[in-house]
C-alpha cells in the first residue's frame, strides 16, 4: 500500500499513527513544508511498533503517481489548493478530507467537479458515526419514525471549528440534510481561534433537517465547559456526556421514562483512522460521510458564518477564516 499524509501537524500526526497501526504493509508518505510539524510527526511515529517504511518529505516532486490512501490534514485555508495540486499530478484510490472542508464557498463546486472528474471516493471526517452508542441511537430512531429534537450544550469548545461535527452528527441520526441553519444567536463578538488568522464564534447555531428536526448547539463564552448532547424523541432521551465523564442517560417510554446510565470510552483519533483506513482497504467503504454528504451540511454551515462573520467585523470578503 502507498499511503499520504498531507499536513504532519497535530492532526496529521495522529492520522500517521493510526495508519502505523495497521498490519497491511504500507509505504507511508508525509508531507509538510514545516520543519517543526514533521518534527511532532516523527516523534509520535516513535510511540508506535510497527514495520512500515515511513518517508517524511517537503517537496511535492518526490512523491509517487498513485496511493492507495490520502489524507489531507492541512488547515481550511489551503485545502482547495492542495487537493487541485494532488489530484492533477496524482492517481488517488481514496482520499479523506479533514473539516472544515474550505472557507470559501466556490471551492466546493470545483472540488467536486474535480473529484467527479478523476472518479476519487473521498469521504470526510466526522468520526462520530463510527461510534457504537450514535449507530445504536440512530437505529431506535428509526424504529421509532418520530422527529428529533438535537442539543449539544458546553462552554468554548470551538463552536466554529467544531459544530460541523455535530451538525454531521445530527443528519446521520435521522437520515437526513439541512435545510436552513441561522447564526441569530450567536454572540457579537470575535474570538480569536488558536488557530492562526482563525477565528471564534460563542453562542448558538440553530436550524432544522428536511426531516422537520431541529437542532441547537450552543457554545457559552468563557471557561472550556466540556460537551454535553440531549437527543429527544417522543419515545426516548438521551443525554450524552462527553469528555471526561463519558456517560449515557437514556430514558424511554418503553421504561416508563426510568433513567439507565451507561458508560463508553472515547477513541482517539488515531485508532479511529486505524478503522477508517482497514475499512476503505478491505471493502472500499467507509462509515464517514461522503465528500457529497458532507458538504450538504459545510456550504450553508459556511454560508451562515461568513454573513455572521460580516455582520459583526463590517469586512466584506468571500473567506470565512474559520479551520
Amino acid at each position: 500500500m502507498n499511503c499520504l499524509i498531507i499536513g504532519a501537524g497535530q492532526l496529521g500526526s495522529r492520522h500517521l499513527q493510526g495508519l502505523l497501526s495497521l498490519k497491511q504493509e504500507q509505504v507511508i508518505y508525509v508531507l509538510d513544508l514545516s520543519s517543526a510539524a514533521i518534527k511532532i510527526a516523527k516523534e509520535r511515529a516513535k510511540e508506535i511498533n510497527h514495520s512500515h517504511d515511513i518517508i517524511f518529505i517537503s517537496d511535492w516532486d518526490k512523491l509517487p503517481e498513485e496511493f492507495n490512501l490520502v489524507i489531507v490534514a492541512t488547515g481550511a485555508n489551503v485545502r482547495e489548493e492542495v487537493v487541485t495540486h494532488l489530484l492533477e499530478r496524482c492517481v488517488v484510490h481514496n482520499l479523506i478530507l479533514e473539516k472544515i472542508l474550505f472557507q470559501d464557498l466556490e471551492a466546493y463546486d470545483k472540488i467536486l467537479n474535480l473529484l467527479e472528474k478523476t472518479n476519487t471516493p473521498t469521504w470526510v471526517n466526522h468520526p462520530r458515526r463510527m461510534l457504537s452508542h450514535f449507530q445504536e441511537i440512530k437505529k431506535t430512531i428509526a424504529k421509532s419514525n418520530e422527529i428529533m429534537t438535537f442539543h449539544v450544550m458546553g462552554g468554548s469548545w470551538g463552536l466554529a471549528c467544531n459544530g460541523l461535527h455535530f451538525i454531521d452528527l445530527c443528519a446521520f441520526l435521522v437520515d437526513s440534510t439541512v435545510e436552513t441553519i441561522d447564526m441569530d444567536w450567536i454572540d457579537g463578538n470575535i474570538h480569536e481561534s488558536k488557530r492562526p488568522n482563525c477565528i471564534e464564534f460563542t453562542g448558538s447555531v440553530k436550524g432544522r433537517m428536511k426531516d422537520e428536526s431541529n437542532f441547537l448547539i450552543t457554545s457559552l463564552d468563557g471557561e472550556l465547559v466540556e460537551v454535553t448532547i440531549f437527543i429527544s424523541t417522543t419515545s426516548n432521551r438521551w443525554i450524552i456526556q462527553e469528555g471526561r465523564a463519558q456517560k449515557i442517560i437514556h430514558l424511554s417510554k418503553e421504561n416508563n421514562f426510568n433513567p439507565s446510565i451507561s458508560s463508553f470510552i472515547t477513541e482517539f483519533q488515531s485508532s479511529l483512522t486505524t478503522n477508517i483506513a482497514k475499512d476503505i482497504f478491505e471493502s472500499n467503504s467507509s462509515k464517514l460521510p461522503t465528500y457529497k454528504e458532507a458538504s450538504a451540511s459545510h456550504i450553508p454551515f459556511i454560508e451562515a458564518s461568513l454573513a455572521k462573520y460580516r455582520e459583526i467585523t463590517g469586512i466584506e470578503t468571500n473567506i470565512c477564516p474559520i479551520t
